[in-house]
């Protein structure tokens, strides 16, 4: 069998030349040769090869790139060879459509600093971008240039600081009403209290609001504030549902409101971007500069490949755009895994047309707008574009456009979205509209956050968008804007067709809501705590009535819904008009099992048109024991509650969410795992034989000093910080406490070490664990040691603050708190609690960043340095008690 050709390798380094081949993967002084410096030449480079050439890889040496024009692949004009865009070490290449910042300067100008707070004027620092050759800023509405500091989107300044004003009035110069509901089209508001009269003299004033209803909002530039009457005027073009009272706003983009770390203002009639640093600022903001690489967006996309066919990028870390990230159109075969795209302004893919694309295997966060989105596929003909998102991680998206900026967005045909984890947003986690797709084995939690009329899947208002699969999922904790209820799965306005099965609700409010549509099945799905976990109504019948004659029936005559390909794919669909099109006919909610919460909320209108047959209701939500004492899932899939529904299919609980770790760097790691689900130890089975593998080349001495845990011990250099001390370092992966007691046996208990430093906790907690369960896990490795009749001293190295994890510094905590006081109340356990928080806090209770490594979360040098200060404290205590 012949083998394949060779690929024809491009080298990519940052002390690459664009005048070279690119052939080597250094520089080569004997033949003036060497790789590439920049990717858009290396692009250049690919499509110069004939189009029949094997295969192109463009290999990337680890370094930052600056990318401000998009690298551009088209097959437009002449075919290309199957090309390959990797990392050359997956996660160390940084391609960047941004630039740094440097030549900070404290503020001078009496006339800022008189418009600053008073609190800010010694913390802010200022640096001309026109100094630096940028002057399109875009706009502060959305798309234009942002600020990231230590791998982070900084606030553009803004009042509050947190959550939102309200209207306290409304003019009435334009009165409007609708579904009963008053407002104004004009938008001019009185506001509350008088903090926006700080905002009178600002060059360009900004508000942002979901000025009518909750799920729709806008931003505007402020066109003038009355102080006398405190009535606040936005620029036209108004919202356009209007303005009512009680609503909700904030302001920004105001340098009157710079008032805390981490916010900033640029003055687009200078160029002057002020800035106050987070972390270090309040000791020392230059510091802080100097080390946290702050960085402005500059460039639109990162790569887009139009025409294209059998491209790959993977491996890579892309940031810094200010619009999608990368955009791919009319193309075939087109793959992005194992990538980091983070800290963007738009989406972070967007898929137009084409067939079979992917991205596979990625984390997504920090965007402007959405994840990723996938169109493609004919709908008159079903012709599907088999387009697909699996096995990634996507949150913290929506930052500048929240509202239906979805964790993926799909619409047309075929399109699937599988084993993704998608959490912590504004509003929806996937957006659906078209046909025939399949989102399955998804988690999904914490979404909806911003919004109450709004859902965590959602399609809605068309009778011809059927054939949709919604099954397998987890979706949890989904409580809407102030825990006020919103949706889980949503069929809004008549929406029809579509399965929503084997799914696991748990704290869902309206879990499975049908707004009015058809031919709607929910069967085999769990409910627990559920409030309702189904909502029926006909709203077609009665307020929503004038959609059935003009949006509904336009759609539907649009379709060729009455030939034999639809009328065979969805038989209910060609007699619709003759079939009282108002009624939600065609429902059936079957063999569901909910427990706990309420069951239904079906409207009268509805009952007689929907099937409900074979589910369980039981009064209590810990029926089963599926819920642990924390309220969290516990997943028992021979819990005896199942066997009380006949026929009930127990849905696959272990197969949900991504399999494997999507796509990370050294300087980001995962967020967390499936939640209440400990990780299997044996994914580590590796890196410990490579450890067995070490020890039997050489033997290391008994009687030493052992580092074992997690990534903050592997990546301690202990034999140098230690010279005067025998040392074993047993760290590996980014581990769990559980995991590292599983090979106790293998690498611990073989070299009878006189100390044991343990860290290890941080992972547990990111990956969902409880401050409890910590503790028990612990627990559960002192007592193995112990066990095994090892009495040496044990040193816990209590959990330590970062910026990548602050968000969890209260369970941080909580689980040293609870490790603490185990170990001084039974001190027979031979434990010692090193408190590190304190030294890692600067003077404002922040993390000291310049102690962290660029991922905000490994220890530097810096921070390793104070370890070893504390630790030789701790043993030298430990010592002079005779312990």
């Amino acid at each position: 069998m012949a083998s394949e050709p060779a690929a024809t390798i491009i080298h990519v380094a940052a002390d690459g030349n664009d005048a070279w081949t690119g052939r080597f993967e250094r520089p080569n002084t004997e033949v003036g040769d060497g790789p590439a410096a920049t990717m858009g030449r290396a692009v250049e480079l690919a499509a110069a090869l004939p189009a029949d050439s094997p295969r192109v890889e463009i290999v990337i040496q680890p370094g930052e790139y600056s990318l401000e024009r998009a690298a551009v692949i088209s097959g437009q004009d002449r075919s290309l060879p199957p090309l390959v865009i990797r990392a050359a070490v997956p996660g160390k290449v940084r391609i960047s459509g941004g630039r740094r910042l440097t030549a900070w300067q404290p503020v001078t100008d009496p006339e800022v600093l008189a418009r600053l707070p008073e609190e800010a004027r010694d913390r802010v620092r200022q640096t001309s971008l026109k100094d630096l050759g940028v002057t399109d800023y875009g706009s502060p509405g959305g798309g234009g240039l942002e600020l990231f500091f230590d791998d982070r989107p900084m606030t553009l300044a803004r009042w509050p600081n947190e959550g939102f004003s309200h209207i306290a009035d409304i003019l009435g110069e334009e009165p409007v009403k609708i579904h009963g509901i008053s407002g104004d089209k004009i938008g001019k508001f009185v506001f509350e209290g008088d903090r926006p009269l700080r905002w009178i003299g600002e060059k360009d004033p900004w508000v942002h609001g979901y000025w009518f209803w909750d799920w729709s909002d806008q931003r505007h530039p402020v066109a003038s504030i009355d102080p006398q009457n405190r009535i606040l005027a936005v620029q036209p073009p108004y919202h356009t549902y209007g303005y009512r009272k009680g609503q909700w706003f904030y302001g920004f983009n105001l340098l009157s409101e710079l008032d805390r770390p981490g916010e900033w203002y640029l003055d687009r009639e200078s160029g002057i971007l002020y800035f106050w640093p987070p972390a270090e600022s309040a000791a020392d903001p230059d510091a802080a500069l100097e080390s946290g690489r702050p960085a402005i967006s500059v460039a639109q996309t990162l790569f887009r490949v139009t025409s294209a066919q059998d491209v790959t990028l993977s491996g890579l870390i892309l940031e810094h755009a200010r619009g999608t990230m990368i955009e791919i159109q009319d193309s075939h075969r087109v793959t992005v895994e194992d990538c980091l795209l983070r800290n963007g302004g738009g989406w972070g893919v967007q898929v137009r047309g084409g067939e079979g694309c992917a991205v596979r295997r990625s984390r997504i966060h920090r965007l402007g707008e959405g994840g990723v989105s996938l169109n493609g596929g004919d709908r008159p003909s079903l012709l599907p574009s088999q387009h697909e998102v699996t096995d990634c991680e996507i949150y913290e998206y929506g930052r500048v456009h929240p509202m239906y900026r979805a964790g993926v967005s799909i619409g047309g045909v075929g399109q699937r979205v599988l084993h993704n984890h998608i959490h912590h947003a504004p509003h929806q986690a996937v957006g659906f509209s078209g046909n025939d797709h399949l989102i399955a084995y998804n988690e999904i939690d914490h979404v909806c956050l911003e919004s109450n009329d709004a859902g965590a899947i959602y399609s809605g208002r068309d009778w011809t968008m059927r054939g949709t699969r919604i099954v397998n999922n987890y979706l949890h904790d989904i409580q809407g804007f102030q825990n006020r209820g919103c949706m889980g799965v949503y069929l809004d306005d008549m929406f029809c067709g579509t399965i929503i099965a084997d799914n696991i609700f748990v704290r869902v409010t309206r879990a499975a809501f049908i707004g009015g549509g058809r031919d709607n099945l929910v069967e085999n799905n769990l409910f627990i705590d559920c409030k309702p976990a189904v909502h029926v109504d006909a709203r077609a019948m009665s307020w929503a009535s004038y959609h059935v004659d003009t949006t509904m029936t336009e759609g539907l005559r649009a379709m060729p819904y009455q030939g034999d390909l639809w009328a065979g794919r969805y038989p209910e669909l060609p007699a619709i008009l003759e079939q009282e099109p108002a009624a939600p006919r065609g429902n059936i909610i079957r063999r569901n099992l909910c427990l706990g919460g309420t069951w239904e909320s079906v409207e009268t209108k509805a009952r007689p048109y929907i099937t409900v047959e074979e589910n369980l209701i039981v009064a209590g939500a810990g029926e089963g024991n599926l819920l642990d004492a924390n309220g969290d899932l516990q997943w028992n899939p021979v819990s005896p509650v199942f066997a009380k529904l006949p026929g009930f299919r127990v849905p696959p609980f272990e197969e949900i969410g991504p399999r494997g770790e999507p796509g990370q760097s050294d300087a980001e790691p995962a967020t967390e795992e499936k939640a209440a689900r400990p990780s299997d130890p044996t994914r580590w089975e590796s890196e410990i034989r490579k450890f067995e593998e070490q020890d039997r080349l050489q033997a290391p001495p008994h009687d030493a000093v052992l580092f074992v845990g997690s990534s903050s011990i592997r990546l301690w250099d202990t034999a140098q910080s230690f010279p005067d001390w025998l040392t074993v370092n047993r760290g590996f992966g980014g581990s769990q406490i559980h995991e590292v007691t599983h090979f106790v046996d293998r690498i611990v208990l073989p070299y009878r070490p006189r100390l044991i430093v343990f860290y290890a906790g941080d992972n547990d907690i990111a990956a969902g664990a409880e401050p409890e369960t910590v503790l028990k896990r612990f627990r559960a490795f002192v007592e193995k040691v112990r066990a095994a009749d090892l009495r040496s001293p044990i040193i816990f190295i209590g959990i330590k603050p970062s910026v990548a994890r602050w968000k969890l510094i209260d369970k941080i905590r909580a689980a040293n708190q609870k490790i603490r006081e185990w170990a001084e109340g039974e001190p027979q356990q031979g434990v010692h609690f090193l408190e590190v928080e304190k030294s890692m806090l600067d003077e404002q209770g922040f993390p000291r960043g310049n102690l962290l490594r660029e991922d905000g979360l490994h220890l530097n040098q810096r921070g390793y340095a104070i370890w070893n200060d504390l630790l030789r404290q701790k043993v030298a205590e430990i010592s002079a008690a005779g312990k």
